[in-house]
């Protein structure tokens, strides 16, 4: 749930780099996609347990209309472990939009940090349409894009999308990816979807459980986008939330003597706001490109996803004082810049070649709303208000969206008052998903979902590692064992 990059971050990433095209859809082999099945085969290119299993789903771009043609669908299946009863399937969505399941699915589980799900589930992941595996969203070769303002240079790159792929573009919103997922049920054989979803994974799971209630089993969402927020609503709110977060590391930093003058929280957020001014003029040489004030914040708020990342962001500062910021670029971009990221830890950090494109193809799919330049300005002051730090460049993404057509509103329509409820967790500290969102998706759902609360730092919980965090969510999709109501941990 990460907001976008504006258009010159993408184009500064993506220059140079070209996907290849996705085969042109023809005929409607997806007419039926409920009655497949799965041939699992080998996992290849992908680093993960021994017994991980790869195969591709064929599904139609339009579930109305399947004559418009099919893409694929990857997915893949770890099988359960035991010891104890097979429990079924457990699909993972690691969020983004835009992060591949299977290759996040891969690292978490060869890292352990699914286990104990594993050995009463066999894991499934599945890379959403438009990414990774699946038939990939395209915008080939964005080095022509030239324009440097915002609005203009986010029409180029739209433009070059729509030229890539344009018949795949108004296909890849979040409810045709819910339909996907109950294809996925459907070939497992699982009379109910048990879900697992992280961040924009919980937008999915809320409209899976709109969508099919009836098929609807074990779900847990981590790190909960607000449904009743539009997206400026959202951008302020993690505008406030960063600057929150940023503050709480500062405070931490000033401490344990930080790299940034000053011993005070306030004196030591003023200070990482001037090195950012700094690099105003020229930016920064380094090994993999140019740190200008762009990249120095989207490091510096990257770091703020996970507590894991302040040391690295503590020794990132410390280089940059010394004039080296290779560290704060590999923050930056962890995955783009081909360079191995010591603090990867979040879920948003696994990011294939098209990462950005498709996430920035969802996004604007999901998102009704278009902004003008003049529009945005006139938010100045709010963004400004929220946060001193980060204002300006989250409000800049406000514009990524130009040159789209409109989305629609489907994605925040999440009522399921028939399904089975729902375990929602929220960390309070929470700079991507802002914690209140959690209880106004369990009011919006209507099933009498719950909201554990974590009480901690960084986006989701889960992977937060707190026993009491682990044993509630565990617990919940392993024994169907609730957490009392306003549980807290």
């Amino acid at each position: 749930m990460a907001r976008m990059r504006t258009a010159a971050a993408v184009v500064a990433v993506l220059a140079g780099t070209a996907l290849a095209a996705p085969p042109h859809a023809t005929g409607s082999a997806a007419a039926d996609p409920y009655g497949q099945s799965i041939d699992w085969t080998g996992c290849s290119g992908v680093q993960g347990p021994a017994s991980m299993e790869c195969g591709t789903l064929t599904v139609p771009h339009d579930y109305a209309e399947p004559r418009h043609g099919d893409l694929d669908l990857a997915v893949s299946r770890i099988p359960a472990t035991g010891p104890g009863p097979r429990l079924g399937s457990l699909v993972v969505n690691f969020g983004g939009p835009g992060i591949p399941g299977i290759a996040e699915l891969a690292q978490r589980t060869a890292a352990g940090e699914l286990s104990r799900l594993n050995r009463s589930y066999d894991l499934i992941g599945f890379d959403p349409r438009g990414t990774g595996r699946s038939t990939p969203v395209d915008c080939g070769d964005l080095s022509d894009v030239t324009a440097t303002d915002p609005v203009a240079q986010a029409r180029q790159v739209a433009q070059a999308c729509r030229e890539h792929s344009g018949a795949l573009l108004p296909w890849v919103g979040t409810p045709n990816a819910a339909r996907d997922l109950d294809v996925v049920r459907s070939a497992l054989g699982d009379d109910r979807l048990a879900y697992l979803g992280f961040s924009y994974g919980g937008r999915l799971g809320s409209v899976y459980a709109h969508e099919f209630p009836q098929h609807t089993g074990r779900v847990v969402l981590d790190g909960v986008p607000d449904p009743t927020l539009d997206d400026t609503q959202t951008a302020l709110a993690q505008a406030a939330a960063f600057q929150h977060a940023l503050n709480d590391f500062a405070a931490d930093c000033a401490a344990r003597g930080c790299p940034v003058p000053g011993r005070t929280a306030a004196q030591v957020v003023a200070g990482i706001g001037a090195t950012g001014r700094g690099l105003d003029a020229g930016g920064l040489a380094t090994v993999s490109g140019q740190l200008d004030r762009a990249g120095y914040l989207q490091g510096v708020q990257n770091a703020l996803y996970s507590k894991d990342n302040w040391p690295f962001l503590r020794e990132a500062l410390s280089a940059l004082r010394d004039g080296d910021g290779e560290l704060m670029m590999q923050l930056a971009y962890p995955g783009q810049l081909g360079v191995a990221s010591g603090p990867a830890r979040g879920p948003s950090w696994s990011t294939p070649d098209n990462y950005e494109m498709s996430k920035l193809a969802i996004d604007c799919r999901d998102t009704p709303e278009r902004h003008t330049a003049a529009g945005v300005h006139a938010l100045d002051a709010r963004f400004a208000a929220a946060s001193p730090v980060f204002g300006s460049s989250i409000e800049a993404t406000l514009l990524s969206c130009s040159g789209w057509p409109p989305g629609d509103a489907a994605s925040r329509r999440v009522a399921a008052p028939t399904a089975p409820e729902a375990l929602l967790v929220s960390t309070t500290a929470d700079p991507a998903t802002p914690y209140p969102g959690a209880a106004h998706m369990a009011a919006a759902l209507g099933n009498g979902s719950r909201v554990l609360t974590y009480r901690g730092e960084g986006h989701g919980a889960y992977f937060a590692h707190n026993p009491c965090v682990v044993k509630s969510v565990e617990a919940y999709l392993i024994d169907g064992a609730m957490p009392p109501t306003k549980a807290v941990c």
